[in-house]
């Protein structure tokens, strides 16, 4: 599995140019901003007639040194304009690596949810998940941009601060820097505590967009059965517990937001101390071009300084959303076999003692299964509801994995074979395997090719030539959602037309003239009967279909199938 450092290493090494540019940019930034106060000071000396021994370095730098007001105007002017280049710079290219890497993540993050066994949705659902795309990318992103790019510039700033202090007075320096370290450890252990709290108000997040999302997906059956009442109350009281935890979370928060001024604040007062401690009791008058300078920079920095304190709150929110995330990278997934372009056209389909059950406690499907799928010919395999019809057809296409027994697809077992090299041979038509897609076109074809359009277009218009013209589809017509917008005729149509233009050498048919009209069913009939020769057709159903000889038949019953 993979961890979080090198999720982000894999980032930087591919996007080298990204990153050199945020290092220069913000160095050449942070400098030029340290450079804004030294040079008002530097200003105030020499029109007001003071001298610093303390600032005898400044007088390497050029310009800065300058004893003509109109060149120094000049040169503060430049300074300006050049900060306010490299300061764009900086930010924009951190903000496009927070883009990419989020853009990267949320790409490989979708890629896997896709290839997730689907045992593992059967038990979890499939809400769980979605909010990987929301909230937890947001702060991953937050993480990479100002927890760790903008933070290590800030702390390269507040170094160049902190050597600068010291190199007027090493005492004040000293103040500045035990100042900072005491804030660090108060917010450590405040932190802790939010962490704990951020944690279950995540978790609770997650529940209630599961619960929604499951709600929704059945909403016809809360209507249908007055359910609102009771639902809304189940909601209600998940969401009484999540603002709870939310007050506790807005309390820590606030808590570190009003603190961490105070702890600046107190830097300040301190320092300001010892200043006056100086003039009182040592009868040392501190420098005023320095005073000035020291006042300038900690003026500068103060919002640096506090949104460096800040910056603990994003590492733990973004370290919470990191460890959700590596957990979904580490689920089972499928297709870790190499793809290989295997034609199983011409082979036998062996399924040698196979049963399956979904779980270890579950109730047994199948018991040492033992049948083989003859290629080429018509096999009608016929059982009740809740048979294991639908297991059947998963079994085949890899979707499950038996619980024992082996599964030869010619000369190979299912355990040698990926996923994607058996489903490039198998196609399927059944309403557990819904349409999707936003119009006909993209519900029933893999590419968007000329060709292929004119294909579907074709096959398509053959396959409804038996349907009232008004309920004719063509490939811009829109679906809905899952194809929602349809009737159960067209989704049936819909899916022959997905299947067939596939062209693959095994087709398995669900219940095949379910919710057609007679002329259709008969002309999909005829069409089956023509691919005899050239194709393997596995039927299923619940009754043997009229007028459709079958090589074989079998029938599923107390957990196996037995041949009539």
């Amino acid at each position: 599995m993979k961890t979080k450092w090198q999720l982000i290493y894999s980032f930087i090494t591919s996007n080298p140019l990204l990153v050199i540019a945020a290092f220069l940019s913000g160095l050449c930034y942070n400098i030029l901003t340290l450079l804004i106060p030294i040079s008002l000071g530097r200003f105030y000396e020499f029109n007001f007639g003071f001298s610093s021994q303390r600032l005898k370095l400044l007088e390497a730098l050029p310009f800065i040194n300058t004893e003509s007001f109109t060149i120094f105007l000049l040169f503060f002017l430049v300074l300006i304009l050049i900060r306010f280049i490299f300061e764009y710079s900086n930010k924009y290219v951190i903000a496009i690596i927070g883009e990419r890497f989020a853009k990267d993540l949320r790409e490989q993050l979708f890629e896997h949810q896709l290839q997730i066994s689907t045992s593992i949705y059967d038990q979890k659902g499939i809400g769980k998940y979605l909010l990987r795309y929301s909230g937890d990318l947001k702060s991953i992103q937050n993480y990479v941009t100002r927890g760790l790019f903008r933070f290590s510039q800030d702390i390269f700033l507040i170094t160049f601060l902190l050597i600068t202090i010291a190199y007027i007075d090493i005492y004040l320096g000293s103040i500045a820097a035990i100042t900072i370290g005491f804030s660090i450890v108060i917010l450590f252990f405040i932190n802790n505590v939010l962490y704990s709290i951020s944690v279950n108000r995540r978790n609770q997040r997650s529940n209630m967009l599961t619960f929604v999302n499951t709600r929704l997906r059945a909403i016809q059956s809360i209507k249908a059965f007055n359910k609102y009442t009771s639902e809304e109350k189940r909601y209600v009281k998940r969401s009484e517990k999540l603002y709870t935890t939310g007050k506790k979370f807005q309390l820590t928060i606030s808590l570190i937001q009003a603190i961490i001024p105070a702890l600046t604040y107190l830097m300040l007062a301190l320092l300001m101390w010892y200043v006056y401690y100086l003039k009182t009791n040592k009868g040392d008058v501190f420098n005023e071009t320095a005073l000035l300078i020291l006042i300038l920079l900690i003026i500068s920095f103060l919002p640096i300084l506090r949104r460096t304190l800040r910056v603990s709150i994003i590492w733990k929110l973004g370290n919470i959303s990191f460890q959700k995330l590596l957990q979904i990278f580490s689920l089972e997934a499928e297709n870790n076999l190499p793809f290989e372009r295997i034609n199983l056209s011409a082979k036998e389909i062996n399924f040698n003692e196979v049963s399956f059950r979904y779980s270890a406690l579950g109730n047994v499907v199948f018991n040492k299964l033992n049948i083989t799928f003859i290629p080429k010919k018509i096999t009608i395999i016929i059982g009740e509801s809740g048979s294991g019809k639908n297991t059947l057809i998963n079994l085949l296409l890899k979707i499950y994995q038996p619980t024992t027994g082996i599964i030869n697809y010619g000369r190979h077992n299912h355990k040698e074979l990926s996923e994607k090299t058996i489903r490039k041979n198998i196609s399927v038509i059944s309403d557990t395997f819904p349409l999707y897609g936003k119009t006909v076109y993209e519900a029933v074809v893999y590419s968007r090719k000329k060709e292929t359009a004119l294909k579907a277009t074709k096959l398509l218009k053959e396959l409804q030539q038996f349907e009232d013209e008004k309920n004719w589809l063509v490939l811009y017509d829109t679906i809905g959602d899952l194809g929602n917008t349809l009737t159960n005729g067209q989704k049936r149509i819909l899916m022959y037309c997905r299947a067939l233009l596939t062209n693959k050498p095994w087709l398995i048919i669900d219940q095949p003239f379910k919710d057609l009209n007679i002329k259709t069913a008969n002309h999909i009939k005829n069409i089956l009967k023509t691919f005899k020769d050239n194709k393997t057709i596995i039927i299923i159903d619940i009754k043997i279909p009229e007028d459709l000889k079958g090589d074989y038949i079998y029938t599923i019953k107390n957990n196996t199938l037995s041949k009539l």
